[in-house]
Formats: C-alpha cells, sequence, structure tokens
C-alpha cells in the first residue's frame, strides 16, 4: 500500500515517500501504512476493519473530527499540524497482557522525546507529559480490545507536533514539539516511535521481557511516588501511587491499605 505523502507543515525532504518510510521501518513488523487527509477517529476506522488487516498495520490521518479519549473526551487540533496515527495488532501474548499496549506506546514515545533533549514522562495510564514550566501534556493514547474469531488490539496516538503554541487557544496544561523549541517533521517522529515500539511489543510479548519492562517503566513514570486521586466510576480514591504491576495495573496505598487500579482518571496531587 504505496501512497505519495504531501506534509503542508513540513516536508522529510526529496524522499517524502511511503516507500522511504517503509525502508526506515523494513526491520519491524509495521509494513503496511494508509495515509488519508481527514477521518473522524483512526482509531474507529481500524475497529471498523478490523477483522480484514493484518497485523502491525497504520492508519496516519492529517485531521481528526472526532479523535477520542478516554471517557469519551473529544481531542482535536488544526490540520497537518499533529501527529495522528494508530496501530492495528494481532496480540501473541497472554490476554494479561493486553492492557500493556498503552504502557509499551507510551515509553516508546517518552524515549524519542527524550532524543530530542526534552524531560518527558508518562503519567497513568495514558498520557505523555514533557517538564517544561511545569508537566504538561504532550500526547494522548487510547486503546481498544475487539473481541473476534481472532482478536486484535488497536492503539491510537495524538502527539501535538506544531500545535498548541503559545498563543493558540488549547486545553490546558498542554504543549507540542514546536513550543518546546523542537521542530521535526511529523513523519520522522512517527517512524522513531514505530521503531521503538517494536522493541518493547516484543518486550512484553517475551516471559521475561514483561518483568524488564516494567523497571523501564517506572523509571519513567510520573505517577509512581506522587500522593493521587484516583478517579472511577465506582467511587474516588486517594493515595499514594506506590507501583505499577506487571500487568500495568497501578497500586495505590492508604490508611485503608492497598487498591489495584486498572481503569481511572489520575490526578497528580503532590510528591510523596
Amino acid at each position: 500500500m504505496v501512497t505519495q505523502i504531501e506534509d503542508k507543515s513540513n516536508a522529510m525532504g526529496k524522499n517524502n515517500s511511503m516507500e522511504a518510510i517503509l525502508g526506515e521501518l523494513s526491520e519491524t513488523r509495521f509494513n503496511k501504512i494508509k495515509h488519508i487527509p481527514e477521518t473522524v477517529s483512526t482509531n474507529s476506522d481500524l475497529v471498523l476493519k478490523a477483522s480484514e488487516l493484518s497485523d502491525g498495520f497504520i492508519l496516519v490521518s492529517d485531521h481528526q473530527t472526532g479523535g477520542r479519549g478516554r471517557l469519551g473526551r473529544h481531542w482535536e487540533a488544526p490540520p497537518f499540524k499533529n501527529l495522528l496515527f494508530s496501530v492495528l495488532l494481532h496480540p501473541n501474548w497472554e490476554m494479561e497482557r493486553h492492557q500493556l499496549v498503552t504502557p509499551a506506546l507510551a515509553l516508546s514515545t517518552v524515549e524519542v522525546l527524550e532524543d530530542f533533549g526534552l524531560r518527558a514522562s508518562i503519567k497513568w495510564p495514558n498520557d505523555v507529559m514533557v517538564e517544561t514550566e511545569g508537566d504538561k501534556k504532550i500526547a494522548g493514547i487510547l486503546s481498544e480490545y475487539i473481541q473476534q474469531e481472532n482478536p486484535v488490539l488497536v492503539v491510537g496516538m495524538g502527539l501535538n507536533n506544531r500545535w498548541p503554541q503559545q498563543e493558540d487557544l488549547a486545553p490546558p496544561n498542554s504543549t507540542s514539539l514546536i513550543a518546546c523549541g523542537i521542530e521535526k517533521d511529523r513523519w520522522e517522529v512517527l517512524i522513531e516511535i514505530l521503531k521503538n515500539f517494536e522493541k518493547r511489543l516484543v518486550e512484553i510479548s517475551s516471559e521475561e521481557g514483561s518483568a524488564t519492562f516494567r523497571q523501564s517503566y517506572i523509571s519513567k513514570s510520573s505517577t509512581i511516588g506522587s500522593q493521587v486521586k484516583v478517579e472511577k466510576s465506582d467511587g474516588d480514591i486517594e493515595g499514594d501511587a506506590i507501583d505499577v504491576r506487571e500487568d500495568g495495573s497501578l497500586v495505590v496505598e492508604n490508611k485503608n491499605g492497598t487498591t489495584l487500579i486498572i481503569e481511572g482518571d489520575v490526578i497528580h496531587l503532590r510528591k510523596v
């Protein structure tokens, strides 16, 4: 599947073609990429086609009109400004590890941002933060599990590349690469993230690798070591975030004991 890429925000140069991008990804599972100008949601598109698509299929869009975050939140950026993509995976690991896909993509992204010279971290469960006059969100991730004869996972990310800048109206506590003084082509960013993501997916699929992955994740977590409030549908929990288990669940400790959090929105209150 080959498509010429027109990036109105920034170009890779003479070799700005899908062939060049796929060549960079030749040692990964990501060998099919479709690029579209606009969609409601790249995640939703892949979910609808889940039974037809191969492992590692990538959908990249210049614009999303109905980008989704957790709890159904709406997320939208101007066209051609940011990196918006989703990946379809055929998991070859145990079901208990499915929720490691989100932290695997988050960790992969943090490593790329650090290579760019930024101080980056992961806010459990799905936000990538950079330290610039306080922690600010630069990327969010949404994973979805599709139960079918051959189950699949779809994981999508929006990474702020050229929006917002300081003068833009944008969600509070958000930032972008350009606002941090980093000017990168979004396709270059995608390539580097996917290379890292491949390594992390191999890691979480092995018995030994999941423990190694956990340690790498904890080292980049801004949540561990913080007093947090976890907003859950069945009631909020407040306490100290003390650990992340190998299945990706967050361990929160308070006077009532320890609680394993599989899903919920986390608010950092203070460092402990």
